[in-house]
């Protein structure tokens, strides 16, 4: 003959042994202390003896909770039920103040704490309950956030263990963003306890409550998870190989093996003409050359004989079919010396210039060249067509990195705030 299981009760009453009002309590087996609800006594009762009254909570809010006593929700694909609530601060501290709502699992006993400060949830289970996912949960993996010993400011509701003697824990706290790591350490007694971070959406759902009733939240929370912050490692990834891939066009463009269309070399005279001002130079006219397409043009210059003095170059393309110019004016100068034993130099003996959507035609470049009087200087010239321009590779990557960088300084910017009213502030020593 088989035997049937005594089915665990759903609730019990009691009265409180000093306002007499009944109270009513749903972990029957288990729960031994309490705080009513009605005078805020804390006592406690097994079911046999005298109940033994401790004292009172009268800091209690006459208003319910957030989440009342009783209230049932899914949270995480479990069921729970509200059985008691504890305010708390820190000892040194008391201006950190948090609750804990104690979830009561009614099919095996078991019990989870959903914690709430600034309007910030965490849902936090004992190591060994509800542990998947074991490689999550390295301590190593975790910083160290806070430490500090609770007292409790007031409590409603059951409890299976004395709240009272959680003063003389000493509580540390690690984080890994969703994820929080808790010791709890008495003596040499220590309990290891698991968190994840719990969105207000998720917990109104779960209890089917509105979203506007929970508490607005403040700051950043110790494991909210940064915004897309789950998007972060495929966002580095996709910007690495776009990257890479950027690198590797500049360079095959950079390497290709195309010779200039024009490469020439030009000595400045003076002209002689006297309705000229002294230092312009005659009149250079390039060799012809021919564009085959629309393309864009870069153009090097060279003043290797420059030495202290300046070069004024305006600079003309010319289409020889059809008269249409191009114009741009290029100032060279180079300056060095020797002080006080040193060498120094300024300016470049280098220019370039770019002109971009020229039409295809036959081409020459006209020189006004205009310098201080003195040695007159030789100028190189070399005209690439469609050559891989370092600028506009710049200019990619820039576009490429703008949204990767600013949600780099976003989640610095948010770490940071994360970490304000820690201890253990990692960032502490950049101020």
């Amino acid at each position: 003959m088989s035997e049937t299981a005594t089915p665990r009760p759903e609730s019990a009453q009691l009265d409180c042994p000093e306002c007499h009002n009944s109270i009513t309590y749903y972990d029957v087996e288990g729960s031994e202390y309490y705080a009513c609800p009605h005078c805020h006594a804390y006592f406690k009762y097994s079911g046999e003896e005298t109940p033994t009254v401790f004292g009172d909570y009268q800091q209690a809010p006459k208003t319910s909770p957030v989440l009342p006593l009783g209230t049932m929700g899914i949270l995480g694909g479990t069921l729970y039920r509200v059985v008691g609530v504890v305010s708390r601060h820190e000892a040194v501290h008391p201006q950190y103040s948090w609750r804990e709502y104690q979830l009561f699992q009614p099919e095996t006993g078991r019990y989870v704490q959903l914690a709430e400060y600034n309007g910030h949830w965490t849902l936090i289970w004992e190591a060994s309950y509800l542990d998947q996912n074991r490689e999550e949960f390295r301590l190593a993996d975790f910083k160290l956030f806070n430490k500090y010993q609770s007292r409790i400011n007031w409590a409603l509701g059951e409890f299976d263990w004395d709240i009272e003697r959680d003063k003389t824990l000493d509580v540390s706290e690690y984080i890994r963003p969703p994820l929080l790591l808790v010791q709890e350490q008495r003596g040499r007694e220590q309990q290891w306890y698991r968190g994840r971070h719990v969105a207000p959406e998720e917990l109104a759902t779960a209890f089917s409550i509105s979203r506007s009733t929970l508490p607005p939240q403040e700051g950043v929370g110790a494991v909210q998870p940064a915004p897309g912050s789950r998007e972060r490692t495929a966002l580095m990834a996709l910007t690495g190989i776009v990257v890479a891939l950027l690198v590797l066009v500049q360079l095959a463009l950079s390497l290709r093996s195309t010779a200039p269309v024009l490469n020439q070399t030009f000595q400045v005279t003076a002209d002689t003409t006297a309705t000229v001002a002294p230092g312009t130079g005659r009149v250079l006219v390039s060799n012809s050359f021919v564009l085959d397409h629309q393309s864009a043009l870069n153009i090097d210059l060279t003043a290797g004989t420059l030495a202290n003095q300046w070069l004024e170059l305006p600079v003309s393309l010319v289409n020889e079919q059809t008269g249409r110019g191009f114009e741009f004016t290029k100032n060279i100068e180079f300056y060095s010396g020797v002080e006080s034993g040193e060498s120094w130099s300024e300016g470049s003996r280098k220019a370039d210039a770019v002109l971009s959507r020229v039409p295809a035609g036959r081409y020459h470049l006209n020189f006004y060249p205009i310098t201080e009087k003195g040695v007159a200087p030789e100028i190189q010239v070399s005209v690439w067509q469609d050559s891989a321009l370092f600028s506009n590779f710049l200019l990619v990557l820039a576009l490429v990195l703008i949204y990767p960088l600013v949600q780099v300084f976003r989640l610095s910017s948010f770490e940071r705030s994360r970490w304000e009213n820690s201890d253990y502030n990692p960032y502490a020593t950049d101020n």
